[in-house]
């Protein structure tokens, strides 16, 4: 009886290991840590939730990630066996500064918050309410356009600050765009005025009309350009150190979600739909000029632009004119290859894994600037929105024949009606806005 119960014991099968891939990770220590201006060692603890009181003997934890934004917290280093996250902080030579630590397993994360005094006080505090703003994306730049304003009450627009309000805006540029992104979120990194206007991710445009507080408190507006400016995004917080051009030193602070309140103004972006027909929309176009230009990676993503804008009357500039961006795979030859943008197009979808041979569809900014996919009409070199509608599904075709493309397009505007038709013409000429 031993020895067969030796044998079943042995056939059994082993008893299945518990997955650790997702377990929730929390933080045991303060979310909040101070350092003086040396700076110093940190220790960051964490434990998991659920964890086997096996697993937790052998010290088998899922090893978690740790990152922030700032060069001044180095050496971070994870320690998965003694649950503990450490760092070191700089000395400061400069005003107070703020960063935070993100430490993420799986689906979950914390972070902790790293306040560093300074050497340099600051003339004025000032504690930002909202975060609005405007995302300009990439014009001739190698960064990503964000427009962003601090203020104490709600941002109006660029020509419209609401009386008592003190704002700061920040024209600054990110290694990431949000072209497509419901949500128009500041991206996480350190950014720094730039007088020289690169355009380079992480710089502020140092231009005197692109980044300066606008104090309207009192009863006549000030406006007060930038000297120097740093300015570090976290996931929940901007912190801006400023010297105006008055050598005042100011230092604002926002904590919250770090997502622009895109303002809007009372233009045709606020008409729903956009589409100003309410039947369907035909033409056909010969005789036409179109004026490509390349701007190659403008969307960060795997796929090259074609902006193609096209006109059916170039001289007075009036008729038909349609404009639409075209993704093609950037193994078509960049630049160097003008007939680069002939292909068959859809829609885009901007959770698809490929975005080549694909058009975005087309909208209003709310500076009522036309984006992506539009028919429209002009007179005398102006577009006549009344007689505008954006391409909000369908498919477009690009051929050639001899020396004239023929694009061919079948689609809908946002108010349901057709838009479709050809448009054939010669290329006027070629242009080339890649900055990458």
């Amino acid at each position: 009886m031993v020895l067969a119960a030796a044998v079943f014991t042995a056939c059994e099968p082993d008893s299945p290991e518990v997955s650790n891939d997702n377990l929730k990770i929390k933080l045991t220590s303060k979310s909040i840590m101070s350092f003086g201006i040396d700076g110093g060692e940190g220790t960051i603890t964490y434990d998991f939730e659920d964890l086997g009181e096996a697993t937790r003997s052998k010290k088998k934890f899922p090893t978690p990630e740790a990152a922030t934004a700032v060069d001044w917290i180095t050496d971070l280093t994870v320690h998965a066996t003694s649950l503990e996250v450490t760092f070191n902080v700089a000395a400061n030579e400069g005003g107070s500064r703020e960063a935070t630590i993100k430490v993420w397993s799986g689906n979950y994360n914390f972070m902790v918050m790293v306040r560093q005094e300074g050497v340099i006080s600051a003339d004025k505090t000032f504690t930002a309410t909202h975060l609005g703003g405007t995302y300009y994306g990439k014009l001739q730049s190698r960064g990503y356009d964000y427009f962003m304003i601090l203020s104490d009450m709600q941002p109006m627009s660029i020509g419209a600050v609401p009386y008592g309000a003190t704002e700061y805006r920040i024209d600054l540029y990110a290694e990431r765009g949000a072209q497509f992104d419901a949500k128009r979120r500041i991206p996480v990194g350190v950014y720094k005025l730039d007088h020289r206007r690169s355009g380079e991710p992480g710089s502020i445009d140092g231009y005197a009309d692109c980044s300066y507080l606008y104090d309207y408190s009192g009863d006549n507006p000030n406006n007060i350009p930038f000297l120097d400016a740093t300015v570090t995004v976290s996931e929940d917080s901007i912190i801006a150190d400023i010297t105006l051009m008055n050598n005042e030193v100011h230092r604002v602070e926002y904590y919250g979600d770090c997502v622009m309140e895109d303002y809007t103004e009372p233009t045709f972006a606020d008409i729903s739909p956009v589409s100003q027909y309410t039947s369907d929309i035909e033409f056909n176009v010969t005789g036409g000029e179109l004026m490509p230009i390349y701007r190659g990676n403008w969307y960060d993503s795997d796929s090259d632009v074609w902006f193609v804008h096209m006109i059916e009357q170039r001289n007075g500039f009036s008729g038909v004119y349609l404009l639409f961006d075209f993704l093609v795979p950037r193994s078509n030859g960049g630049f160097d290859n003008k007939d680069g943008f002939v292909g068959e197009y859809s829609l885009l979808d901007p959770e698809a894994e490929s975005w080549d041979y694909t058009f975005p569809a087309g909208c209003l900014r709310d500076d009522s600037l036309q984006l992506h996919a539009w028919y429209a009409y002009c007179t005398n070199g102006q577009v006549d929105m009344s007689l505008a509608a954006p391409i909000k599904t369908g498919s477009v075709k690009v051929e050639k024949d001899g020396d004239n493309y023929v694009v061919t397009v079948d689609g809908k505007d946002d108010n349901g009606n057709d838009i479709k038709g050809t448009f054939r013409g010669i290329v006027n000429s070629f242009d080339n806005q890649a900055m990458d």
